[in-house]
């Protein structure tokens, strides 16, 4: 199965290289911020054509095309285009995320990055990989070495990153980063790369892969307040290389007004 779903993810990349530099039309959807491309709907249709066929009865969960329902316990959860605004202005800071859920357990998670060929995958319970290379998130203690990713929605107003960003000063963490590009933060924090990700809120199918990557690399994700998930699809919690980290991110994270908990 991930052979296949690997496969749906590079036939998407190539759909998504055609269109990378280009001249693109822009449609708007929640508001100026999200928005969609040609570029997004030409990847989901490979995607959803290719999975399809291979996979009639299962449902599937597509960020432009939206439910496809057929009364299985298998769910797709695809983002065709993560990082749709960083694709327009020419910023290779993008990827195709695909992820399979089983009664709302994520069994398996693919994020393909098309310019670097990278396919970063996980199943359930075997390990998570950059191509094939075993992925393993870091050790790193000390905040003043942490690189700290901060996820958000459309409707975040900016402030509670602004008081972020104060509070990492305060704390002396090396950098905080906002890359628009989910998936692949959490592929960066599976492989060692960054350290923690903060995410307020954002949509279902940035996250789905990615997370199951991070915790197949040895990560640990948490709500906001350190309890465990109970649902996987929660867009509020916290993600970290490690124990001592993620309990020093979650202190810095409590500190800000979230929302839920």
């Amino acid at each position: 199965m991930i052979n296949k779903v690997i496969t749906a993810a590079k036939l998407a990349g190539k759909e998504l290289t055609k269109h990378f530099g280009q001249s693109l039309t822009v449609t708007n959807k929640s508001s100026l911020a999200d928005f969609r491309t040609e570029a997004d709907l030409a990847s989901e249709k490979v995607i959803l054509d290719n999975l399809q066929q291979d996979f009639p009865d299962y449902n599937f969960f597509s960020e432009e095309k939206g439910w496809i329902k057929n009364d299985s316990d298998f769910t797709f959860v695809i983002d065709p285009l993560d990082g749709t605004n960083n694709f327009t202005i020419g910023l290779p800071n993008f990827s195709i995320s695909i992820a399979l859920q089983k009664n709302k357990e994520t069994i398996l998670g693919v994020v393909y990055q098309p310019i670097l060929k990278e396919v970063f995958w996980a199943e359930k319970d075997k390990g998570a990989y950059l191509n094939k290379s075993r992925l393993k998130t870091n050790g790193v203690e000390s905040l003043q070495e942490a690189t700290v990713s901060y996820l958000c929605g459309y409707k975040d107003s900016g402030k509670t990153e602004e008081n972020l960003l104060t509070i990492c000063h305060k704390y002396g963490i090396k950098r905080l980063l906002s890359n628009w590009s989910p998936a692949l933060d959490f592929c960066r924090l599976a492989s060692g790369k960054i350290e923690s990700i903060i995410c307020n809120g954002n949509d279902i199918y940035d996250n789905m892969a990615g997370k199951l990557i991070v915790k197949e690399a040895g990560g640990i994700i948490t709500q906001l307040d350190g309890s465990k998930e109970q649902d996987e699809t929660s867009t509020y919690f916290t993600a970290s290389s490690n124990k001592h980290m993620h309990q020093k991110i979650l202190d810095i994270s409590q500190q800000l007004a979230l929302l839920p908990r």
